[in-house]
């Protein structure tokens, strides 16, 4: 058997929706993974916790989201841990516990632009190759545009030495991790847009999945 290639998607995913889900599979697709592992963050460090729904409830909503896709599959590797949710610690633990794998990391462009407010985040780019997803966000960037936004920050943050590939659409640097860019399917669906909709008592069915709609009823969250 063949090295294997697994990707980690995390996030706070309250909740989890069908952006998330579609970005996770067109990333499988395009590097050929094995396996994404979605994991929701215990305790983001980013993230009011007032606003959050309980973790084992969004682990909980990602494996109901993914239960019928083999290939994407939710993780509880963070809510297993005591402390903040740090990504560059959860790289570690996860590398640590693996052999003959691959690992890369795939985080949002929005997500990826605050790395320098990341506990350790020069570590990140020695550790795992970095997909950013190019999503709808605050602004939309095309893929030229984000190349260049990212090798700037990149020559500010980390080393000038990281060069762009438009031929793999990645920046590639000799000693470092490649940062590859990849722009999925422009599903216009949010997270804190959802939340919003369930507290106006407005109906989120076909923007997540329909076993996810009926958990956040049942359990009464982001009212």
């Amino acid at each position: 058997m063949g090295s294997k290639r697994i990707g980690l998607f995390g996030g706070s995913f309250n909740p989890v929706h069908l952006g998330h889900l579609r970005a996770a599979l067109e990333v499988r697709i395009a590097f050929e993974l094995d396996t994404v592992l979605m994991i929701p963050s215990a305790r983001p460090p980013h993230k009011p916790a007032k606003s959050m729904a309980p973790a084992a409830d969004r682990l909980e909503m990602v494996r109901l989201a993914t239960s019928a896709t083999p290939e994407i599959l939710e993780s509880d590797m963070e809510l297993n841990r005591p402390g903040l949710s740090y990504t560059v610690e959860t790289i570690e633990r996860f590398q640590a516990g693996v052999t003959d794998t691959t690992v890369f990391l795939i985080i949002g462009l929005d997500a990826f632009r605050e790395y320098d407010t990341w506990h350790r985040y020069p570590d990140l780019f020695r550790l795992v190759p970095i997909i950013v997803l190019l999503r709808p966000g605050k602004k939309i960037v095309d893929l030229p545009g984000a190349g260049r936004l990212i090798k700037k920050q990149l020559a500010s943050d980390i080393s000038d030495q990281y060069r762009f590939d438009p031929s793999s659409s990645s920046l590639v640097h000799p000693d470092l991790k490649p940062v590859h860019i990849l722009e999925v399917t422009r599903l216009n669906i949010s997270s804190s847009h959802i939340r919003r909709l369930v507290k106006n008592n407005i109906s989120i069915q076909f923007l997540v999945p329909e076993p996810v709609n009926q958990y956040i009823a049942k359990q009464g969250f982001y009212q």
